[in-house]
């Protein structure tokens, strides 16, 4: 059996191919193709078959370049009509042979209603020996059940609770399941940071499956997430199909001139360190360094901006955020500005500072009533003991939509977890004329002071 499991670095995907005899199926694909084609050379197999567990929300599917390039069919779901101008449709119990292997469909709804596992069974063994869970099943963590909204949460929780405890579960505690996403993901809010699992390992270890009843998992697990706003477009791009991406690096170096002269048409993404951005950057711009890019890109902007880097030294990196960009929808990349900052005073342009201000200064300083402690984490990142005084929590994936809650005449000290987010935060908010204050350190400095 010919098996490997293929990470999408930045987005927390896992992508799988699996085969025998001559030929391989890849399950879930990344947006640039290449490493599927480039691992079935070495193996000396071909790719036939691409199986999509379900329209994928957080990152564009690369099964329509994949069956261009190697001719193989792609399957998608039936039991649910989304529009698909491509892939053949299949229901419940559909199987592919290779070799001594089979693949065969499960209809598993809950995170959409059309959802898909892929179990594989050996030649005369009756029993599953792997299952693909697509967003159904993580490691730790459930695929969410929200995307339908809130009248429909009940139905899709309920539904996912049926896919999990009456289809997966029953094949087995023996058996290993392969999900589409790891830790980091947006698709889940807590999975663990394991490379495999198993049925019966989750069965002890994931919290969500220590239920008793339907009922007690519907009150339990049913809660609305946020939806960052590029799964909008990536829902239209996964049924109708992006453009193909190839393998090449389309990025040009550009020149100070020539983006001062589109600066304010484009999206200057400053990709150096948090300290280098507070010291000094092109206004406009904002600070996204490569750890945070796919996280809160697509949060904070519609994927049809135009976008700029600005960089120092991190000519090495631009070839992994470019495909960061790609995987995710962001198509209109214009290109770079080297030694970014450097060129751009060099010839005499004008930069801005953030204010910033250390967790221990800020412990020192009077709590009144004319700043706000805006704190972007998530709420499942709040703890007891964390600053209060003046607080308004809005995760930084849902502060564009939300900024009619802050006050442009008081100061705003802006708080996460070691001050990365809050850097990314204040810039937003100085470009629309708010007084942001990056707490650095964050609100990890702060215990630690505290204690």
């Amino acid at each position: 059996m010919f098996f490997r499991k293929i990470e999408t670095v930045g987005l927390a995907h896992y992508s799988y191919m699996i085969g025998d005899g001559d030929d391989i199926a890849v399950i879930d694909p990344m947006r640039d193709v290449n490493v599927y084609m480039e691992e079935a050379r070495r193996a000396g197999l071909r790719i036939k078959h691409v199986f999509e567990t379900h329209r994928n929300e957080d990152y564009v599917i690369g099964s329509m370049e994949l069956a261009a390039k190697t001719g193989a069919t792609v399957y998608v779901s039936a039991h649910e009509d989304l529009g698909h101008v491509y892939g053949e449709r299949i229901h419940d119990g559909f199987e592919v042979v290779m070799g001594e292997i089979t693949i065969k469909a499960i209809h598993t709804p809950g995170h959409t209603l059309g959802h898909m596992s892929y179990a594989v069974y050996e030649q005369g063994v009756e029993t599953a020996y792997m299952v693909f869970t697509g967003d159904c099943l993580f490691m730790g963590d459930l695929g969410r059940t929200d995307f339908y909204g809130p009248e429909n949460l009940a139905k899709m929780t309920g539904l996912l609770y049926d896919s999990v405890f009456e289809k997966l579960l029953p094949l087995g505690d023996h058996v290993l399941f392969c999900p589409a996403h790891g830790a980091g993901s947006a698709c889940g809010d807590a999975m663990d940071n394991r490379p495999y699992s198993s049925f019966g390992y989750e069965k002890r270890k994931n919290p969500y499956l220590q239920v008793n009843t339907k009922e007690e998992f519907i009150d339990m697990f049913a809660r609305i997430r946020i939806k960052p706003r590029y799964f909008e477009r990536i829902e239209v791009l996964n049924v109708e199909g992006g453009e193909f991406v190839g393998n090449e690096v389309l990025l040009q170096a550009l020149t100070v001139e020539e983006v001062e002269a589109m600066k304010d048409e484009v999206l200057l993404v400053d990709i150096r360190t948090k300290e280098a951005f507070i010291g000094g950057h092109i206004p406009g711009s904002i600070f996204l360094p490569k750890s945070n890019l796919t996280a809160f890109l697509g949060s904070i902007f519609f994927p049809d901006v135009k976008i700029v880097f600005i960089i120092d030294s991190q000519v090495e990196e631009l070839e992994e955020v470019y495909w960061y960009c790609r995987r995710i929808g962001f198509d209109h990349l214009m290109g770079f500005l080297p030694a970014g900052i450097e060129m751009w005073q060099y010839f005499g342009y004008e930069t801005d500072t953030l204010n910033s201000i250390s967790a221990k200064d800020f412990m020192s300083i009077p709590k009144g009533d004319d700043s706000i402690l805006l704190d972007i984490r998530d709420s499942n990142e709040l703890e007891a003991g964390d600053p209060e005084h003046n607080r308004i929590n809005i995760p930084l994936k849902s502060l564009y939509e939300n900024l009619d809650k802050l006050d442009k005449s008081k100061t705003i000290y802006v708080l996460c977890g070691s001050g990365n987010r809050a850097a990314t935060a204040a810039g937003y908010l100085q470009v629309r004329g708010f007084d942001a204050v990056v707490i650095t350190g964050g609100v990890g400095m702060y215990r630690t002071l505290s204690q």
